[in-house]
């Protein structure tokens, strides 16, 4: 018979890994290819380090908790991690929200479960990878797939011909041309992640004619970046994305003996009525109150604080290599206003350190709406937190990326598909940009 299928998966966060980890459940193999030098993750990666002392310290420096709505199929994978002791409820009296023009906290008490990673999220995104039938490929940059008609077809003329062996397979490499490192052959290929390179990498696809050989999927990953209103977002025809500053802190000192009596207790907030701070977060005590080590163990108390999409738009740099005088001015800018909205005297917080990080395509602000992408023509898809209509976030991510696998094991194994309409609902589902819920 036929060797069993082999799908490629590019990009190794949530919904790349969720994504590997359902076509694995159901006999198919995948390999999933990620950029990690450290990790697989990331968007809900753990930022481990030591500090200029040799303390070991430790962030969750890009998604901060994540919900499941009641009945779906994302809780009921979320109360598996929780049995599993990967993830834990977070106390509803310890997250709120944080007003800055009065510096009080608010916690938000309303009997909502919100998840965070027991020890960061580490140990959920390697419980993840650690699966029979997924190889987890890293620091991998996939930045060529091209279309291998072997098999004798030529769907790209003749759709008829896609079927059996005959169906389109897809050569991946490092990079297009002879001097990019082969890195397989594959009968299906996702794409986990977005901006810039995933577009470009589908714009690799072609046929000899130079026509795409992937069209649907180079559609629905081209992209642009900036926060914009809400009135500009409902004219845009492709995917916008936001960036956002991560500024990383370490305190000798539990900062609660500093906060106003009000605040003490605040372990995390979403912070209202600032242009430059969106939230912060003691990881640390999170953690604690998580079930994860105690401060001891830290040796330092470690604080995130994320920025708002403004801010970031407007100290925007090459992520990879940001200059020291941006990186300089963000961190006075942050801490400055990180110190106002906690209800301090500025310049009293005094870090032990401070480090930030740009996430440059850290949060879609329009949706495609559609659950995910998929063509059975071209045995291309993609999966992510921007596919469907609501707030990106990690339900978002599996679920698309649970849809995904619906429909490649209609593909592969019709026989035994369990959502046997799903590539045909899929295939017909057709990308509809639109602001997301809260953009």
């Amino acid at each position: 018979g036929d060797a069993p299928a082999h799908v490629a998966v590019v990009g190794g966060g949530i919904s790349g890994l969720v994504f590997a980890r359902e076509l694995a459940s159901r006999g198919i193999r995948a390999t999933v290819f990620d950029t990690g030098e450290k990790a697989v993750g990331g968007r809900a990666s753990t930022r481990d380090d030591v500090d200029a002392l040799g303390r070991a310290v430790s962030w969750d420096h890009s998604t901060q908790y994540f919900t499941a709505t009641p009945g779906s199929r994302f809780e009921a994978m979320a109360s598996e991690w929780l049995e599993l002791g990967l993830v834990a409820a977070w106390p509803d009296d310890r997250v709120g929200v944080l007003d800055a023009a009065s510096g009080t906290f608010a916690p938000f008490r309303d009997g909502a479960t919100r998840y965070v990673g027991v020890g960061g999220l580490k140990a959920l995104t390697s419980h993840l990878a650690d699966a029979e039938r997924v190889d987890v490929v890293r620091p991998k940059w996939v930045g060529a797939m091209t279309p291998n008609l072997g098999g004798g077809g030529d769907y790209l003329n003749d759709p008829s011909t896609n079927t059996g062996a005959a169906k389109v397979k897809w050569d991946l490499a490092s990079s297009p041309g002879a001097r990019g490192e082969k890195l397989g052959t594959f009968d299906f290929v996702a794409v986990a992640h977005n901006g810039k390179c995933a577009a470009r990498l589908a714009s690799t696809a072609t046929s000899a004619s130079g026509a795409s050989a992937a069209p649907k999927l180079l559609a629905s990953l081209q992209c642009a970046f900036g926060v914009r209103p809400s009135y500009e977002l409902k004219k845009q025809r492709k995917l916008i994305l936001s960036s956002v500053w991560a500024l990383m802190l370490v305190f000798d000192e539990p900062l609660a003996k500093k906060l106003p009596a009000a605040n003490a207790a605040m372990e995390g907030a979403h912070v209202v009525g600032s242009d430059v701070v969106a939230w912060c977060s003691n990881v640390t005590a999170k953690r604690r109150s998580a079930g994860a080590a105690s401060l001891a163990a830290f040796g330092g108390e470690c604080w995130v604080v994320h920025s708002t999409p403004t801010y970031a738009r407007d100290n925007k740099c090459p992520q990879e290599a940001v200059p020291a005088n941006v990186a300089a001015k963000v961190k006075k800018e942050m801490l400055a206003a990180f110190e106002v909205a906690a209800g301090l005297e500025p310049g009293t917080s005094s870090p032990a350190e401070l480090r930030v990080q740009l996430w440059g395509a850290a949060n879609p602000l329009t949706a495609a709406n559609v659950p995910a992408v998929f063509d059975s023509e071209t045995n291309s898809g993609a999966c992510g937190d921007w596919c469907r209509g609501g707030p990106p976030c990690v339900e978002a991510a599996a679920e698309s990326a649970m849809a995904l696998a619906d429909a490649v094991e209609c593909v592969f194994q019709p026989a035994a598909a369990r959502a046997p309409e799903a590539a045909a609902a899929l295939d017909a589902a057709r990308v509809k940009w639109s602001p997301c819920a809260g953009a």
